[in-house]
Formats: C-alpha cells, structure tokens, sequence
C-alpha cells in the first residue's frame, strides 16, 4: 500500500461517500486531513454546477445521484468524468479510493490520459488499454 495516500484509504473506510462533505464550518471530514482543500466551497451547494462537468448541466445534488447509481456502468461513466476532469484536491468530495477500486474495471474506458496516474496513486494494476485484440492468422 502506497503510504501517502494510507490515511485517506484508513479514513474513508469508516465515512460512506454520502457524507464526503465539508463541515458546515469548512473544516475537512476526516479522509481529508493533510491534503490541501477543496478548490471552491461551491462544490458543497446541491444546486451548484461543478466545473468539472463542463459539458452537462448537471447540478451537484444530481452528481451524487448519479455516483449512487445502481448501474456500474453509470457508476463509472460519472465517476470517470470526476477523475478525469476535477482538480484532485476535488475528488476526495465526492468518492473514496475504495469506491474506485471497486468500480477500476468499469471505469478504467473512462479515464483517458488520466487513467496511468489513478493507477500510480492509488497502486492499481494499469493494463494495457485499450486492450490487445487477438492476431487473426
């Protein structure tokens, strides 16, 4: 296990994704001691549009609906957009490394150029992507 994100794994094990949240006085739930805050309050209003879903108008109430989603497919696609696009300082908001350990085979399609530094963070095998198709002889 990668030591300098242990205490963010130690810590998000006891707080489920719903209350990734700041405190109403801005101080930071536990998985995020140590690391620098989020990058605007906002991100903390149900009815903010979070920059990094740049191209939807989606509200932040709706965004952690969708990472609730039933689907794994739907998981991943929302999460993926999450990983890709936020400023990481962000992230920690909104999932948990094991939330995206969970989902690492749903989403890997997702995370673009991102995908190789997810894998180094939090010591995820990054496989060949997109995957080898078998020679035809």
């Amino acid at each position: 296990m990668r030591t300098d994100v242990a205490h963010i794994r130690e810590a998000s094990a006891v707080n489920p994704p719903e209350t990734l949240a700041l405190s109403p006085t801005g101080a930071s739930p536990p998985h995020m001691q140590g690391l620098l805050p989020p990058t605007s309050l906002a991100l903390e209003e149900p009815d903010a549009r979070p920059y990094f879903l740049w191209w939807t108008d989606t509200s932040t109430l709706e965004f952690r609906r969708h990472l609730r989603d039933p689907d794994p497919e739907r998981r991943a696609y929302w999460l993926g957009a999450l990983l890709r696009e936020a400023n990481t300082r962000d992230v920690w908001l909104f999932t948990t490394p094991e939330i995206i350990r969970e989902l690492w085979p749903h989403l890997v399609r997702h995370l673009g150029r991102s995908r190789q530094m997810w894998a180094y963070l939090l010591d995820i095998d990054a496989s060949q992507w997109p995957p080898r198709r078998p020679q035809h002889v």
